[in-house]
């Protein structure tokens, strides 16, 4: 199956269980969104603008594990016909916090490195690593077993990944710069009509996570040909759903 076939399934998946989607990631993404807009539209002092970014950064880091792994969790509730509510998903999410956490952060200091060295180490190490976080989630291990094993894992599905997560980031980037750009340069900033925008934009990025959910329930088929009940975040699975 080409990248374009899995791309459609999770544009098809992402669309049908958009609302729940929302409600997951939308309450933490207002929060971070309004608290960036107040301190871009607000504050003019570049030292306290610094020192109020990072305290952001910070609360966004706390906050990602929780709706990264809800979002997780409820698209494996879906394949496995048993559905999360978004508040159910939350829930059970918190006790994969600091793994999650400790993945996101191993991560990204890896992807960084990569970057440092030329930009496409930096692309390679983040499309090998790009099941880390389904692994701790699902599989329930550690961070850095973690990224041991979706190393290991996406040796055979690298080609899948790069383009699909290349035409994502890049889908969202054009759509996210525009629109960042109109309104920053508006006469009179006004955060009750941005922040709704931008959150909304914001939460395209789940199509991501979705696609690479996708991608790591192929690999995951493939390698446990005998193990019983649905493992594809197909048409038929979110269909049976509704």
């Amino acid at each position: 199956m080409s990248t374009f076939e899995y791309l459609r399934q999770s544009f098809f998946f992402f669309k049908q269980n958009f609302a729940v989607i929302a409600k997951i990631q939308l309450p933490f993404l207002i929060i971070l969104n309004g608290l960036a807009l107040w301190l871009d539209i607000n504050v003019t002092d570049t030292n306290e603008f610094r020192e109020k970014t990072a305290y952001i950064s910070i609360l966004s880091l706390s906050f990602l594990p929780i709706y990264w792994g809800a979002t997780i969790l409820l698209m494996q509730s879906k394949l496995e016909n048993t559905p999360l509510s978004a508040s159910q998903a939350i829930i059970a999410s918190l006790s994969f916090w600091r793994s999650l956490l400790f993945t996101f952060i191993l991560t990204s200091f890896a992807v960084f490195g990569g970057l440092l060295l030329f930009i496409l180490p930096g692309v390679y190490i983040g499309v090998r690593l790009a099941f880390a976080d389904y692994i701790c989630v699902l599989e329930k291990k550690s961070a850095l077993d973690s990224l041991k094993q979706s190393w290991k894992d996406t040796s055979d599905y690298f080609w899948v990944l790069l383009p699909g997560l290349a035409i994502l980031f890049t889908g969202i980037q054009l759509i996210e710069m525009p629109i960042a750009h109109t309104l920053r340069n508006m006469e009179e900033r006004n955060i009750l009509v941005e922040l709704p925008i931008v959150a909304v934009v914001d939460l395209l990025g789940a199509l991501i996570t979705v696609f690479g959910f996708r991608i790591y329930c192929v690999m995951r088929e493939e390698n446990k040909p005998k193990e019983n009940g649905p493992t594809q975040l197909d048409d038929n699975s979110t269909e049976n759903d509704q």
